[in-house]
């Protein structure tokens, strides 16, 4: 990541004004989709992601909707900070 280009989930933030991103009505996006690929340097915790979207778009929702594409971007997806 370069120093003078900030994150896209501070870009995200700073453009709505809020300081962190729960407030946003939006929570839980894709700026926030965990990856195996640096993991160990970025960790995110992919049952907490999913947690957070079951509870916003419903058990059934998720299931047919989005687990899928959570485990695909997680296993195949690029991470990118800026």
């Amino acid at each position: 990541m370069n120093k003078e280009t900030p994150c896209k989930i501070y870009q995200c933030s700073n453009e709505k004004g809020i300081d962190l991103c729960c407030y946003c009505d939006d929570f839980l996006h894709d700026h926030l989709h965990p990856m195996a690929e640096k993991a160990t340097l970025f960790p995110h915790n992919t049952k907490v992601f999913n947690l957070c979207l079951i509870k916003k778009m419903g058990l059934e929702e998720w299931a047919k909707n989005k687990a899928k594409n959570v485990f695909e971007m997680y296993y195949s997806g690029k991470l990118e900070l800026s």
